[in-house]
């Protein structure tokens, strides 16, 4: 064992372990930007090379990727919330209720 990371899924626990411990990065081939993974290295190149943006039609936010502006829509517009058994801390996304 390397470091104290640790991952709920075996997929971000190999990413972490290439990343980090090994150097594996992709390289923006327009800016300085470097990725993790190839898929956000897509994400990077379409949101801000390429413009792509995703709208809320509910206010002025704009996500870089369809789970993004469904999670802030979820939130934001529909209340959800992830609540913690020990404390009254309330998550907005599952994946911060288990950091916290």
């Amino acid at each position: 064992r390397e470091c104290e990371y640790q991952a709920t899924q075996k997929a971000n626990l190999i990413t972490h372990q290439k990343s980090i411990h090994e150097g594996q990065k992709f390289q923006c081939r327009e800016c300085e930007y470097q990725a993790t993974t190839k898929g956000s290295l897509t994400t990077h190149q379409k949101s801000i090379h390429e413009g792509q943006k995703f709208q809320c039609r509910e206010c002025e936010y704009q996500a870089t990727t369809k789970g993004s502006l469904t999670q802030h829509q979820a939130a934001v517009h529909e209340g959800k919330k992830y609540p913690c058994d020990s404390c009254d801390y309330q998550a907005t996304k599952r994946g911060h209720l288990t950091t916290h």
